[in-house]
């Protein structure tokens, strides 16, 4: 009456392989809808948030937290009011974040190909308010700043 394992054989139960096959087709729905293909634009957030996001995940394992720099054996450079890089112009601090850092010899990766323009100007905005007003003064002053860039 049964199967040769005892049991009674039924129409809902699936046997290995095949539940195997139905698993995988269910896998490869999910990510074709998870595909890159769409045309609408990704929300980033505010770009205050984002820039804190951004510089907390990308820039503050090397950098700090608070952006004291040297923190570990990278020896990275303060980017708070401590450092120096209110000196710089704003891009001068992007095309360091973009193809990794701004003197030369220096261990900064690259982070062009990991991040979106938007994240890359969100993070430079960020680091000016890790300034003082005097030093924002300073790079405003000397031309450092760059005016935003228009919407597309």
């Amino acid at each position: 009456m049964g199967g040769s394992d005892g049991r009674r054989p039924t129409a809902n139960r699936l046997r290995r392989p095949q539940w195997l096959v139905v698993l995988l087709a269910g896998c490869l729905l999910l990510l074709a809808g998870c595909g890159g293909g769409g045309t609408e634009p990704v929300d980033l957030g505010d770009p205050a948030t984002l820039g804190m996001r951004t510089f907390a995940q990308w820039c503050a394992p090397c950098h700090g937290v608070e952006g004291e720099g040297n923190i570990n054996a990278l020896e990275a450079p303060a980017l708070n009011a401590a450092g120096d890089s209110h000196l710089l112009t704003d891009a001068e601090i992007l095309d360091g974040i973009v193809k990794g850092g701004t003197q030369e010899g220096s261990n900064m990766q690259p982070l062009g190909e990991f991040l979106l323009p938007e994240q890359q100007m969100a993070a430079l905005y960020f680091v000016h308010t890790l300034w003082s007003d005097e030093q924002r003064a300073t790079h405003e002053a000397a031309g450092g700043h760059t005016p935003a860039t228009p919407a597309p």
